[in-house]
């Protein structure tokens, strides 16, 4: 080997040695906006695996000369005995060795984990196989740009493949400017390096060929391109900074979660049922590390539609009704307040929706089914209510770290926030004489607030409506908080206080939203640091949050404290005016005309022939004809609307077909809710008009009515007859508590006739 081989071989490995480095810079500069995504010591490890093993294999391909195939194949082996320790390390024994298992995983993460890494809240660590895009990409990135950097005829393309790799990090990223400009540098300054390079190398290589002018004529222009790029990435990066910008778009953002809450009823919507006498001492969950004083949030309820308060948004699409899954974390580290750690062992809770406080951190699910619930985990940061697909039940367990808010001593000097919050009705007018007594517009919007719950507490008393308690009203629809305003005394409990202190408190100016959760009795000795607490179905309970001008969401309590109810006070007498006589005044008399005897009398009066007592007979006879056809003229159009109603019942209930007899059954119940004032839509489900009434029955035959129309097979024999059967009940249900004036007034009202309340062929599945 002359001299000149042997100085030739150092070089080559060096020129080498430095491509490489000035490659893997440029990757490791693209895999920065990777990081928000996983915030994991595990994607340090992938993506390292991932750069190494792709840059040995566009070494190795550049050196023995293999063909594209080989290389494809060589990438495909890397990915499988790789992946499964880097990219779905919770699979592999020790971390380390491939298990089947892993492998299926890893396979199928290819496909499959790049919707479920744009649908999941973030940081994602080592979840499952998420890490898996990462992985590849980084491994497939650095096979082709190694590839193009030592065996293409213009290796300057090697930038390419990476500047590919940081705009995937970008769009599958998080909408945040975290380590953007530091990103942008980074890129910059290791892709002029490789251009750099590349000129140089270019210019050794053509400078024995052709003249020294002319190679350095290339690198000029070669540098030139290089400061060009590098000045406009550099303005445009101080542009960025400097100017203000619309918030970036990434795919998570326009995706739409896989957990619908408008597809699961609303917490509020059974309240009642839970302080039935049966079942009302239910152990429900253990609690270990609440907080003294906090209520165990279930759900928190932004969108009012008049009829029901609900999660989620009027459609679904707002930031309130999107859930993500929450795999690994969630960083809280905007919120102020204190660390709370959560220890939950369900017991007869049965729901779709997770309790907890404040804002969640992270949750680790335990017990036999730890894996079907995280899962099946979904969280929404805005309200901070959590969720599973399948549901919790008895023996399941989790714990949960969250940041608790802190509670402001007092109410008085609170500033509303700027949130803003789904479209609700206006604040009924008969709440307006509460408010302006409780709350004067002349104090501040602190102090009305706190005189608003201040006046609830004490004008209110606490009913749930069963056998033994003063009769209640369920359900929280306008006319029912109409009712609770009139009503004296002031009766209710928390579904509709809560709802109530809602409107008024937005009619204040604060946005607020209600929750229901569970609330220990304040009359039972509080529990220490670390012991648990004992909720039972009876300590379920629904408040409201307000947003301060800091951004910040306060519980409060609207609930009055439960004691004696006085008696009902009497409605006020309704003044009727009597028409004005058309008959004259009497002549007026004078004392000589009252001595006087009456000529008339004094007059020879023929003999009638009658006695006397078979006048007065029919004198009172005619007066009583005449009185009764007066009241049967009167009365003639009540009963004309009666008889309708009972036409109308025989009609539904004789109908050809059992579809339509069940169908007209679900219409006579409906159109006696409308009768008794509930506010029936006719272009409901039935589901929305059963929650309207309130009570588990008439939820039961909505779902039973839905399934015997639906089915395919149609109804059972005597499906039809059930049907009735629980309709007259619930009639019987919904007259019981009413007086005799509340039942004729349902009997002879108009709602379910002027138009129906509910069309002919029924409300919408």
């Amino acid at each position: 080997m002359s001299a000149q081989q042997r100085s030739a071989a150092p070089e080559g490995v060096w020129s080498t040695a430095i491509s490489m480095a000035l490659v893997a810079a440029m990757l490791v500069a693209a895999m920065i906006p990777w990081w928000p995504i996983y915030e994991s010591t595990a994607f340090v490890v992938a993506a390292t695996v991932a750069i190494v093993a792709g840059s040995g294999i566009g070494l190795a391909g550049a050196r023995f000369h293999w063909p594209a195939w080989a290389v494809v194949v060589a990438v495909f082996g890397a990915y499988v005995t790789l992946g499964v320790p880097a990219a779905v390390p919770g699979s592999a024994i020790a971390g380390v060795i491939v298990t089947p298992h892993g492998l299926v995983e890893l396979l199928a993460g290819a496909a499959l984990s790049w919707k479920q890494l744009v649908t999941i809240a973030v940081p994602v660590g080592s979840y499952q196989a998420l890490l898996v895009p990462a992985f590849l990409l980084a491994l497939v990135t650095a096979t082709t740009a190694v590839t193009i950097a030592l065996r293409s005829r213009r290796p300057a393309a090697a930038v390419i493949p990476p500047a590919l790799l940081l705009l995937a990090g970008i769009a599958l990223g998080v909408v945040h400017a975290t380590l953007a400009v530091e990103t942008g540098l980074a890129f910059l300054v290791t892709s002029i390096a490789w251009l750099v390079r590349v000129a140089i190398a270019r210019r050794r290589a053509i400078t024995t060929g052709r003249p020294v002018e002319a190679a350095l004529a290339d690198a000029r222009r070669v540098l030139g391109a290089s400061a060009l790029v590098a000045v406009a990435l550099v303005g445009a990066t101080a542009a960025a900074v400097a100017l203000p910008s619309p918030p970036r778009s990434v795919v998570r953002a326009e995706l739409q979660p896989p957990f619908e809450p408008r597809e699961h009823e609303s917490p509020l919507a059974g309240f009642r049922t839970a302080f039935e006498p049966d079942t009302t001492d239910d152990e429900m969950l253990e609690v270990t590390g609440l907080p003294p004083g906090a209520g165990l949030r279930i759900a928190t309820l932004d969108t009012y539609d008049g009829i029901v308060y609900n999660v989620g948004g009027n459609d679904g699409t707002g930031e309130s009704g999107r859930f993500t899954r929450v795999p690994y974390r969630l960083d809280q580290g905007d919120v102020d307040g204190t660390s709370t750690h959560l220890e939950v062992l369900v017991l007869g809770y049965d729901d779709v929706w997770v309790p907890g406080v404040g804002q969640l951190e992270r949750i680790t699910f335990g017990g036999d089914r730890a894996p079907v619930l995280a899962d099946g985990f979904f969280y929404n940061d805005v309200t901070g209510t959590g969720a599973v697909q399948t549901g919790l039940s008895a023996g399941d367990r989790y714990t949960a770290d969250s940041i608790t808010p802190l509670r402001p001593e007092s109410l008085e000097s609170l500033q509303p926030g700027t949130s803003v919050l789904p479209a609700s009705p206006a604040m009924p007018d008969e709440l307006g004489p509460l408010l302006d007594e409780w709350a004067p517009a002349s104090g501040t919007p602190g102090q009305r607030l706190q005189g608003m719950i201040s006046g609830l507490k004490a004008t209110g008393f606490v009913s749930h409506g069963t056998e033994d308690e003063e009769f209640s009203r369920s359900g929280h629809s306008l006319d029912r908080i109409i009712e609770l305003a009139e009503e004296r005394p002031m009766l209710g409990d928390g579904e509709q206080y809560a709802v109530a202190a809602a409107l008024m408190a937005r009619e204040i100016g604060f946005p607020a939203r209600t929750v229901v959760g569970y609330l220990s009795d304040p009359e039972e000795p509080q529990v220490g640091a670390g012991e648990a607490v004992v909720f039972e179905r009876d300590d379920l309970q629904a408040w409201i949050e307000v947003q301060t001008a800091e951004g910040e969401w306060v519980p409060i309590d609207p609930n009055p404290t439960p004691r004696e109810i006085p008696e009902r006070e009497p409605d006020q007498p309704t003044v009727v005016s009597r028409p004005q006589s058309a008959l004259p005044p009497p002549a007026e008399r004078t004392p000589v005309d009252d001595l006087d005897p009456d000529p008339d009398l004094t007059l020879d009066q023929p003999d009638q022939g009658i006695e006397p007592w078979v006048e007065a007979l029919l004198a009172a006879l005619a007066v009583a004809g005449f009185v009764l056809l007066g009241l049967a003229v009167l009365v003639s159009p009540f009963l004309a609307i009666i008889v309708a109603k009972l036409r109308r019942r025989r009609l539904r209930r004789r109908a050809p077909t059992p579809v339509e007899r069940i169908e007209g059954g679900w219409q006579e119940f409906a159109d006696s809710a409308a009768d008794y004032g509930y506010p029936i839509r006719q272009n409901a489900t039935r589901a929305e008009q059963a929650a309207t009434v309130g009570g588990l029955g008439p939820l039961v035959l909505a779902s039973v009515v839905d399934r015997a129309v639906y089915a395919p097979d149609g109804p059972a024999d005597g499906d039809d007859e059930r049907v009735w059967d629980t309709v007259d009940e619930l009639q019987e249900r919904l007259g019981a508590p009413r007086t005799r004036r509340d039942r004729l007034r349902a009997a002879i009202s108009l709602n379910s006739l002027a138009g129906y309340a509910v069309t002919r062929r029924g409300a919408r599945p």
